[in-house]
């Protein structure tokens, strides 16, 4: 049976990302953009792990984890607050908040998938499949050895030579000028109109 992730975060990338994040783990993700609705969702499905933004909307994350901790049915809960790489995170507030932890954005996928295994108490899993790495923006594991450049006399025998090209005919303006433009004759100005 999956393991049950609640997010509350305002931004749709977010979501999408950890949605492709998870894809391939053992997790059924719900989210809401909003800390009231987080609150409520934690309720209702009593989650195996919140992951809250500490700025959004209604409650901020520390406020939803606040929530989530001092209830009775919920406090057990663990909770993961996620913070912007702009985003003051405030420390002392989380550790009040009793918050298991905090991830900055934007985060290494697979340091997600660990971090949120381990709250939960499964084990780590294996690294992401190195197709999904260039997508989420991680560096991959290894590369492949790239060949070595040919030498200079090789590529400059093999190189075809470009004919110059012809220079273009057309109006020459002197320096600061630019030259005219082909069209419609200027517009002459109209003499002035006598008042009354």
């Amino acid at each position: 049976m999956p393991k049950k992730l609640l997010l509350a975060d305002d931004s749709i990338t977010i979501q999408k990302v950890v949605a492709i994040t998870f894809a391939s783990e053992d997790y059924a993700i719900t989210a809401v953009d909003n800390g009231e609705d987080a609150v409520a969702k934690a309720r209702e499905l009593l989650p195996d792990v919140v992951l809250a933004d500490v700025v959004m909307p209604k409650r901020n994350g520390y406020e939803v984890c606040e929530a989530i901790k001092s209830d009775p049915a919920l406090q057990h809960i663990p909770v993961l607050l996620l913070a912007g790489t702009f985003e003051a995170f405030d420390e002392g507030r989380a550790r009040a908040a009793m918050a298991d932890g905090h991830i900055q954005k934007p985060f290494e996928s697979q340091a997600l998938i660990d971090r949120v295994n381990k709250l939960v108490g499964l084990p780590a899993s294996a690294p992401m499949p190195s197709l999904l790495r260039p997508v989420l923006g991680a560096q991959p594991v290894a590369q492949a050895p790239v060949p070595a450049a040919p030498a200079p006399a090789a590529i400059a025998s093999a190189a075809p030579v470009a004919a110059p090209r012809p220079a273009v005919p057309g109006p020459v303006a002197p320096p600061g000028m630019r030259p005219p433009v082909p069209g419609p004759a200027p517009l002459t100005p109209r003499p002035p109109v006598p008042g009354p």
